[in-house]
């Protein structure tokens, strides 16, 4: 079994894979968010930097209409952060999208016809796509999830790898996911162990941290279940920098979606 792992994985490529996490175990988070967060910077770079003028990956942004949004926010910070031209190439692709939706406005003779009259009528159904539906890094990411979780179960029977991943656990989705991906019985089992009692820590930690916030205990001293509202969340969720927050105030004082606290 190991034998055949590591002819499956010694290649440049799971070699490469094998640094880049090697640096993510570094931050003490989900090894695969870790890694995935970090590709995906680099990824949008690229694309911003060169990619965006190649005719094949405007055609892949255009096709998918455009970026989601998490993504686009992204590319949009992110270059106003380190080019001084300060989100050209977004206005570029943006200018792209608002001729698309232009051209697919309905034409003004469609709605001046009144719709039909009579017992049978229907409920017009309504079909407008979110957009960035096809957003090329949501694509990108999907399949260097599952494989960055396939290469794991290699890593973790190496020597030198068993203490990183014990710095860097899984969180609850890509330790489900391995569950599902992973062939070996015995890693799954312990996998599921390990998941249960993170889980269970997180239980009880919640519970007290609850507790402690009634009336008649908030006067306690704080234990470990401080933090146990920020632990839960990344565990379930994911590290918060996976979601950049737009600063309130910007670009005529509209952020998008947070609240001024």
């Amino acid at each position: 079994m190991q034998i055949e792992a590591q002819a499956e994985f010694d290649s440049h490529s799971h070699w490469f894979t094998e640094s880049s996490l090697a640096q993510s175990s570094r931050v003490g988070e989900c090894l695969v968010c870790s890694n995935l967060t970090h590709c995906e910077r680099q990824a949008i770079l690229s694309f911003l930097g060169e990619g965006m003028m190649s005719p094949r990956s405007r055609s892949a942004f255009l096709k998918g209409n455009g970026f989601c949004a998490r993504h686009f926010w992204m590319a949009k910070g992110i270059e106003e952060n380190e080019w001084p031209a300060r989100a050209l190439g977004a206005a570029i692709l943006c200018e792209n999208l608002v001729t698309i939706a232009i051209e697919k406005l309905p034409s003004t003779k469609d709605l001046s016809r009144r719709p039909a009259l009579g017992p049978f009528r229907h409920k017009p159904t309504v079909n407008v796509r979110r957009g960035g539906w096809g957003c090329v890094f949501c694509q990108e990411w999907d399949k260097r999830e599952e494989s960055l979780i396939e290469i794991l179960q290699y890593l973790k029977h190496k020597p030198a790898w068993s203490e990183k991943i014990a710095r860097s656990p899984l969180c609850v989705r890509h330790g489900l996911m391995a569950l599902q991906v992973w062939k070996n019985p015995s890693d799954k089992l312990q996998l599921r162990e390990e998941l249960g009692e993170q889980l269970r820590q997180l239980q009880a930690d919640l519970k007290e941290f609850i507790r402690k916030r009634d009336w008649n205990y908030r006067n306690e001293l704080v234990g470990r279940e401080q933090d146990a509202v920020f632990r839960a969340i990344q565990f379930l969720i994911g590290p918060a920098r996976q979601f950049p927050v737009q600063k309130a105030g910007a670009e005529g004082r509209r952020n998008n979606g947070t609240r001024n606290r």
